[in-house]
């Protein structure tokens, strides 16, 4: 039983200490969508979640809903990084 129980406490330590990460930490924080992709499907966004700040402070659910706001302000904001504000 002590065996098992080390194992146990190995693994936990290890879930610990490295943590799951989400796809969005390993994006390049530079890297803004492309919102000439969904410039024909505006109104057809998805409920994809993948936050983006903004820099007028706002997070936006995902590239689809950012560039749709971005367009219907005519570019008043500009993608800051993947994640909320």
């Amino acid at each position: 039983m002590s065996f098992f129980s080390s194992w146990m406490k190995a693994i936990f330590i290890i879930v610990l200490l490295f943590p799951p990460h989400s796809e969005t930490a390993l994006l390049s924080p530079g890297t803004a969508p492309d919102c000439h992709v969904y410039k024909d499907r505006l109104h057809l966004c998805n409920r994809e979640r993948k936050l983006i700040c903004a820099t007028n402070g706002q997070t936006y659910r995902n590239p689809c809903i950012f560039c749709r706001e971005r367009i219907a302000s005519r570019g008043r904001f500009d993608f800051t990084r993947y994640g909320a504000c």
